[in-house]
């Protein structure tokens, strides 16, 4: 059993260790959990292994992610989204509407890729409504979007992107 004065000082520093991931400090969070984690390793009890499972588990991630932590501390003084869940589900809901069985005018999955990557690269402003309308979808069957090509066709292999 974890008397109050112990808990205390456990709860302090993963708390402490939750603030330094928060705000990109990976490292220093890892040291901190380290240390918790060797200071509980000898004691009895349920608590304590359940408490040194889970610090574990934690220090794992870490030391595998540690350096590729966002500091969304400063990304949300700035007013920057910390999480894309919005983004994602309606993706989600849209691509899924579009992908039902159910549905008379469906995607292929073929088609679903390509106009992913047609959205993106709008969004991300690689393509221009000119280019965009030159986008030719590859009738070989090969799956592939090919990108914009000229008029005539291509005429090298430098004139038409192929997008994975």
């Amino acid at each position: 059993m974890i008397d109050s004065m112990e808990r205390e000082s456990v709860e302090a520093e993963i708390i402490h260790a939750r603030w330094l991931v928060w705000h990109g400090k990976g490292s220093k969070a890892l040291g901190r959990i380290k240390a918790l984690d060797s200071r509980l390793l000898s004691r009895e009890g349920y608590e304590f292994k359940t408490l040194w499972w889970n610090l574990n588990t934690i220090s794992s991630y870490l030391t595998n992610n540690a350096r590729t932590l966002v500091n969304y501390g400063a990304r949300h003084r700035k007013g920057l989204p910390i999480s894309s869940s919005i983004v994602e589900s309606a993706v989600n809901h849209v691509v899924g509407y579009r992908m039902a069985k159910k549905r008379q005018m469906r995607w292929t999955d073929k088609g679903a890729h390509c106009m992913v990557q047609v959205r993106v690269a709008v969004l991300n402003g690689e393509f221009s409504p000119r280019r965009i309308s030159a986008l030719k979808i590859a009738d070989s069957g090969s799956g592939k979007c090919i990108g914009p090509v000229s008029a005539g066709g291509p005429t090298d292999s430098t004139d038409r992107a192929i997008m994975p």
